[in-house]
């Protein structure tokens, strides 16, 4: 290939590649999602910048196709949906709680919903809500058995009194009670019952205590697809809106799901090699007969793991080549067979995306390195520029 066909046939790329983001399969699964509830409320889970797939983007796209709530994990993401526009209500559910905490009074002033799984969460936020003159909106969080965010059953009832306290102090308003499950991800688990049944006398405590939450929520998306009986008022989506299995054994294709994210990347060198040469470093792949080698500008820099090696993942002119040799910092090799089969510099490799298209999907990716595909859609580099592929899609600030 010449010079300056390589260059029209690289044009928009990065030297390292390309996140190509679907939002119609966005909008097509929470659609799908969103049939299969009979909960009146759907939260479209946007933490971590939408798994990788773009925090405002992806908001935009879940309101428009049938979610009215949003979660985020940090407060800046809560505030950065916030800047960009949407005023849909929004969860968010970690942060450092001190009464003196810029992140809360920038929340409160924004209209984000708090939770709350401690009575020193609530001491701070309703001390923010006093000085700001307006009650803060909060969830209460019950820890059913995760031991992680919120509070344990014996602390409940600490919490709750002190909750209705505020509300009538005018501080505070709970909008919601929640949990979130230990067997989240094993949705047949009977431990997801067992923990259900204490959510649901953590929820009457709040009502014997005299607060009025209008939400109850527990499932996420394992459950949402398998125990439709957990639905209570709002359901949170998060994995499966992208795509993903959200537990071992489900199949996201059997419910109409697909994956949104693509991760492409063109080869930049192909050389041939004879055998017995070593790849990468300390050789730990040799050639046992002449190969032709492509070189794939994407490493551990990008979030691509090093345990891949060896894993025939990569989609190129059709077919699946396997890494061959340690990922390196910013490239890998992929092994393209003795005689290459036509594959030249300037061919465009799948790293995963939709197996419907022949390409490895990122639960495969995960499989691979004893994981899960959420843990390889989260690695993905910001560096990596993200292109988004919808036709009704309007770039954020656009107005028609």
């Amino acid at each position: 290939m010449g010079h300056i066909a390589l260059q029209e046939n690289l044009a928009g790329w990065s030297l390292g590649g390309q996140v190509s983001v679907d939002l119609s399969a966005i909008s097509d699964n929470v659609k799908a999602l969103r049939s299969l509830t009979r909960a009146p409320h759907f939260m479209a889970v946007v933490k971590g910048n939408a798994y990788g797939h773009g925090l405002v983007e992806v908001a935009r796209t879940a309101l428009a196709s049938g979610a009215d709530w949003l979660g985020t994990a940090q407060l800046t993401e809560a505030i950065a949906l916030r800047r960009a526009g949407i005023a849909a209500p929004v969860l968010s559910w970690l942060y450092l709680a001190t009464q003196t905490s810029a992140a809360i009074r920038e929340a409160l002033e924004h209209d984000v919903d708090l939770s709350l799984g401690s009575v020193h969460q609530l001491e701070a936020t309703v001390g923010i809500a006093r000085g700001l003159g307006r009650p803060a909106v909060v969830h209460l969080e019950l820890d059913s058995g995760l031991s992680r965010g919120g509070a344990r059953a014996e602390d409940w009832p600490e919490l709750v009194a002190r909750a209705r306290q505020a509300e009538l102090e005018g501080t505070l308003k709970v909008r919601g009670v929640w949990t979130h499950l230990a067997w989240a991800d094993i949705p047949a688990h009977p431990g997801n019952a067992t923990a259900v049944a204490g959510f649901e006398a953590a929820v009457q405590a709040a009502k014997d205590a005299g607060l009025e939450p209008e939400l109850r929520h527990v499932s996420s998306s394992a459950n949402i697809l398998q125990r439709r009986e957990f639905d209570f008022d709002m359901v949170r989506a998060g994995l499966a809106i992208y795509g993903l299995s959200p537990a071992d054994h489900v199949d996201p294709a059997e419910h109409g799901l697909r994956p949104a994210l693509t991760v492409t990347a063109p080869i930049v060198m192909v050389k041939k090699v004879p055998a017995g040469t070593g790849v990468s470093y300390e050789h730990r792949a040799i050639t046992h007969e002449p190969r032709l080698l492509g070189l794939v500008p994407l490493g551990y820099a990008d979030g691509i793991p090093k345990e891949i090696s060896g894993r025939n993942v990569v989609l190129i002119g059709g077919r699946r080549v396997p890494v061959i040799g340690k990922v390196c910092m910013d490239q890998f090799m992929v092994d393209l067979g003795p005689s290459g089969d036509g594959a030249a510099v300037g061919d465009i490799a799948v790293l995963f995306g939709d197996p419907a298209a022949g390409a490895a999907s990122a639960d495969e990716w995960g499989a691979a390195i004893g994981s899960h595909g959420d843990e390889i859609i989260n690695r993905i580099a910001p560096r990596l520029p993200r292109a988004y592929e919808c036709p009704d899609y309007q770039e954020p600030g656009h107005v028609a």
